[in-house]
């Protein structure tokens, strides 16, 4: 160590004592400025990197339609009709049982008519399996056109689904597995006319506007391995050509201990929780909320014996809530858990997943048709089917039952959102080196002269030793 040597060769005190000070204060500052070092690293900061990056191409996001009226078909008008009679909901402001969840009177109409469209539409999800999806309606009653980079899109490529909001849903570009990746549409040019254009049919007839709140498209935009969920969306106004101008954001986070996150949860054993074990069970690919979702069903099954379904999640006890006791003992039990804290009671036991994508957009409206193109669609045979072959449509009629909608990237550059350790543990030996050789003079080298220092001293001890015992032995 540097300056050691000069406390004990200078005859000067006050030199000893300046060398003494100086040495000790270099000392305290470095071990002062290494351990400052240290608990920067144990914090595990990480920088952040923000990087919009130019694509050949980009992925298509999955697109959901639904129409947001579930009740499209007679056969779902007849089952929605007998279940309200049959448990006294048919009139909203003198029910018992609605009194019982709502009993305050302002606002209790609209919150009726909700808690009743929920009733009734839970109840018909849940007998989809006994009626054979005779509620679903045609893939040409509701698309009227579809283009995909210039090319026709048919029924086979859209995916039909049931949802418990929204009902009747389409989805269109989707997967099941990362192994399905290569089957993933790309955009290769931007421009509205270069990715997906629809025209949709959303009206309801008079004798089906049952239970109707409003008129129009529910739309989703999700990664290509994701469903969505229940509160995700909005909702396109039936009359209007909508522009939708897509941004694709890829987020790569650092695993623990830098986040909260966990790398590598693909497989049904990368994790051990019951919960996430179920959401894998399901076929989703795992996102921490459906994990908080397989927490929710599970309490819902224990407190009310049965198997709540408004998730994307397996019914594992094959026993639905399909009776109104059971859907109000899940809708209270789902009220109380998530007014709770149970996230931060159970994110132990559901992890949350590094990688992600997400999607921004913008949105622009304008009127359609306009009154030329309406007359030029009148002539549109699947149309005039559509509005019962009436020949004299009215351009309001089509701007109360039609819509028009273009998905697009108008630039084809994806946000890279990634993360680095602030200190990694080689900048930390890099930094206590430094510190180690700048205030003592101190480096790897001057280590192994201590080593060597040490080992000679013991060697010597040893001849010295040795020495003494041959003269007494002679």
């Amino acid at each position: 160590m540097h300056g050691f040597s000069h406390i004990f060769r200078k005859n000067c005190l006050l030199l000893k004592i300046m060398w003494t000070a100086l040495i000790f204060l270099s000392i305290c500052l470095c071990f002062f400025i290494i351990t400052l070092n240290v608990i920067n690293y144990l914090n595990y900061d990480v920088v952040t990197k923000i990087r919009v990056v130019e694509k050949d191409s980009l992925p298509f996001p999955a697109i959901t339609i639904c129409n947001t009226n579930h009740i499209l078909t007679e056969e779902a008008l007849e089952y929605a009709e007998s279940f309200l009679i049959k448990n006294n909901l048919v009139n909203l402001t003198g029910s018992t049982i609605l009194d019982q969840i709502f009993p305050a009177q302002f606002s209790k109409f609209y919150f009726n008519f909700n808690i009743v469209r929920y009733l009734t539409f839970i109840n018909l999800k849940s007998s989809l399996p006994q009626t054979n999806n005779t509620f679903s309606i045609l893939f040409n009653k509701m698309f009227i056109s579809c283009i995909f980079s210039l090319q026709q899109c048919d029924e086979n490529e859209w995916l039909w689904f049931y949802d418990t909001v929204y009902g009747n849903c389409y989805r269109f570009n989707t997967i099941q597995s990362k192994n399905q990746l290569s089957q993933v549409k790309k955009s290769y040019h931007t421009g509205k006319y270069n990715n997906l254009m629809l025209e949709l049919y959303v009206g309801v007839s008079d004798v089906r506007e049952y239970l109707s709140l409003t008129t129009g498209a529910s739309i989703f935009i999700n990664d290509n391995l994701i469903k969505p969920l229940v509160g995700e969306g909005f909702e396109l106004m039936p009359g209007t050509n909508v522009n939708i101008i897509l941004e694709r954001k890829k987020n790569k986070q650092m695993a623990r201990p830098y986040s909260e996150c966990v790398n590598n949860l693909d497989s049904i054993d990368s994790f051990d929780s019951e919960y996430y074990r179920k959401v894998l069970r399901s076929n989703l690919t795992y996102r921490q909320i459906d994990c908080f979702y397989a927490y929710i069903q599970s309490e819902v099954y224990k407190r009310c014996k049965c198997d709540e379904i408004a998730s994307n999640l397996m019914l594992e006890n094959n026993n639905p809530c399909d009776t109104v006791e059971e859907q109000l003992c899940s809708f209270q039990t789902y009220q109380e858990i998530t007014a709770s804290e149970y996230k931060t009671r159970i994110k132990a036991e559901c992890p949350l997943e590094c990688d992600s994508v997400s999607y921004s957009f913008i949105k622009s409206e304008s009127r359609y048709p306009s009154a030329s193109y309406a007359k030029e669609i009148s002539k549109n045979d699947a149309l005039k089917h559509l509005f019962n072959n009436k020949s004299n449509v009215s351009l309001e009629e089509y701007r109360e039952n039609i819509l028009a909608v273009n998905i697009y990237y108008e630039f084809l550059k994806e946000t890279e959102i990634t993360e680095s350790a602030s200190i990694s543990w080689d900048g930390l030996v890099g930094s206590i080196g430094g510190t180690l050789g700048l205030f003592m003079g101190i480096s790897i080298l001057s280590i192994v002269e201590f080593i060597d220092l040490f080992i000679q001293i013991i060697y010597k001890s040893f001849k010295i030793n040795e020495n003494k015992v041959f003269f007494i032995k002679k």
